[in-house]
C-alpha cells in the first residue's frame, strides 16, 4: 500500500477585470488530502471528511475528490488499483475561495505522489478543472491553476492542455474577508447566470483596456494601472448586488490605503490588495469596521502568496 498526503491552498480568482484568466493562491486557508493506493479493481472510497469547514461538504461519491481521482486514474491510464481517500477541509465552503478546486488539486497530487510519479502541475490543474465541472456545472481553470502552481497565475488557454504563466508579486500584500453567511447550494452556477451574455463593442474595448491595465500593473508594479485594472466593468457590476457589504467594504478598504478591492471568485468573500504587510494590517482593520457597520459578521485575514500544491510521500502501509 502506498500513501501520500497533499496540501493545496485557497485561491482568489478573477481579480477584477481578469475574469476567468487571473488568479492568486494565498495562505489564508488550505485543504489537505491523504490517499492510500493498493492493488484492486478501481474502487475509490472517501473514508473520512473532517476539518473546520467539513460540515457542508458532501460525503461519499458526491465529493469532488472522488471525481478528481476518477478522472486522474483515467488520464494517467492507471488500472488495477483501489484508492482510499481522506479529506481535511480547511477552506470555507461556497465562499469564493476556490475550495472545491483546492480539494481536487490536492487529491490528484496525492495520488501522483503515492504512485511515485513526477508532478505535472499544469496537467493536475487541467484534470482538477474538469472535476470542478461536477460542482460548478462547467470547468474553470483559473483557481485550480493557482492552487496547483502557486503564486499569481495568468491563464493563456481556456481549456486543456492548460497554458499558464506565473508572475512574481513580492511587493503586494492581500486581505481576505469572508462574511459568515449560509452557503448557497449551486452558488457558482447562479453567479455565472447573472453575467451579461453579450456586450456592446464600446464595453468590450473598455474591459480589454482594464485587463491591459491589470496585467501591466501586476507585471511592473504600477499601482495606478493596477488600481484601474481592479475596477471591472462587466462581471462585478452584475454580481455586486449579491455580495454582502460590497460597496462599504470597497470604500472602507480604500480609506485604509488599499489599491483596490474585488469579489473573490464568485463571492461572497472579497479580496483587498495593498502595497505592504503594514498597509494590509491597516486595511484589514478598516474592512473589519466595514462589516461591523453594515451588521454582518465576517472573518478577515491578512494573507501572503502561497506556494503550489505540496506533497509528502509516506511509506507503504
Amino acid at each position: 500500500m502506498a500513501v501520500a498526503v497533499a496540501r493545496a491552498y485557497m485561491s482568489s480568482a478573477n481579480l477584477g477585470s481578469g475574469f476567468d484568466v487571473v488568479a492568486v493562491a494565498l495562505d489564508s486557508y488550505w485543504d489537505s488530502v491523504k490517499v492510500k493506493v493498493s492493488e484492486g479493481s478501481g474502487n475509490i472510497v472517501l473514508t473520512e471528511v473532517n476539518g473546520p469547514f467539513s460540515s457542508h461538504v458532501p460525503r461519499g461519491s458526491n465529493n469532488i475528490v472522488v471525481r478528481a481521482l476518477e478522472l486522474a486514474l483515467k488520464a494517467f491510464n492507471i488500472e488495477g488499483v483501489d484508492v482510499e481517500v481522506k479529506l481535511w477541509k480547511g477552506i470555507p465552503v461556497s465562499s469564493g475561495l476556490g475550495g472545491s478546486g483546492a480539494s481536487a488539486v490536492a487529491a490528484i497530487a496525492a495520488l501522483i505522489g503515492a504512485l511515485r510519479t513526477p508532478l505535472d502541475r499544469l496537467m493536475i490543474a487541467g484534470i482538477a478543472g474538469l472535476a470542478e465541472a461536477s460542482v460548478a456545472g462547467e470547468p474553470h481553470f483559473d483557481n485550480v491553476t493557482a492552487s496547483s502552481l502557486g503564486g499569481l497565475v495568468l491563464l493563456l488557454s481556456s481549456k486543456p492542455p492548460i497554458l499558464a504563466k506565473r508572475l512574481g508579486v513580492k511587493d503586494l500584500s492581500f486581505v481576505v474577508s469572508t462574511p459568515i453567511v449560509k452557503p448557497i447550494e449551486g452558488k457558482t452556477g447562479l453567479m455565472r447566470k447573472v453575467i451579461p451574455r453579450t456586450l456592446d463593442l464600446s464595453v468590450h474595448i473598455e474591459s480589454s483596456a482594464r485587463l491591459s491595465a491589470l496585467l501591466y500593473g501586476l507585471a511592473f508594479g504600477d499601482v495606478e494601472a493596477l488600481s484601474r485594472g481592479l475596477e471591472d466593468v462587466v462581471v462585478e457590476p452584475a454580481r455586486s448586488k449579491y455580495i454582502p457589504c460590497y460597496d462599504i467594504v470597497k470604500s472602507y478598504a480604500r480609506r485604509g490605503g488599499a489599491i483596490g478591492s474585488v469579489i473573490s471568485g464568485a463571492g461572497p468573500s472579497m479580496l483587498s490588495i495593498t502595497t505592504s504587510k503594514d498597509k494590509a494590517l491597516e486595511v484589514a482593520s478598516w474592512v473589519e469596521r466595514a462589516y461591523r457597520d453594515c451588521g454582518v459578521d465576517a472573518v478577515v485575514k491578512v494573507a501572503d502568496v502561497a506556494p503550489g500544491v505540496e506533497v509528502e510521500v509516506g511509506g507503504d502501509g
